[in-house]
């Protein structure tokens, strides 16, 4: 059972519950709000794979596809 509040998201109620919790685990990942290590606005995204950027400063940095560490 998954905790109140991470809902299953995506998929519906196909391909089984691993691959669900699964995609549902990379997607609140990847929209986690994060600070720019610059400016320290919370405007800091994914532009594409592997790209991060700060929408307010702009500055641009390479991470993995999922998330970034600075």
């Amino acid at each position: 059972m998954l905790k109140k509040g991470a809902s299953l998201i995506g998929f519906g109620a196909k391909y089984g519950i691993k691959h669900r919790k699964k995609y549902t685990q990379v997607h609140v990942l990847l929209k986690s709000k994060r600070k720019c290590p610059e400016c320290g606005s919370i405007k800091f995204g994914r532009q594409a794979v592997g790209i991060w950027a700060c929408k307010k400063c702009g500055y641009k940095i390479a991470g993995t596809a999922y998330d970034v560490s600075v």
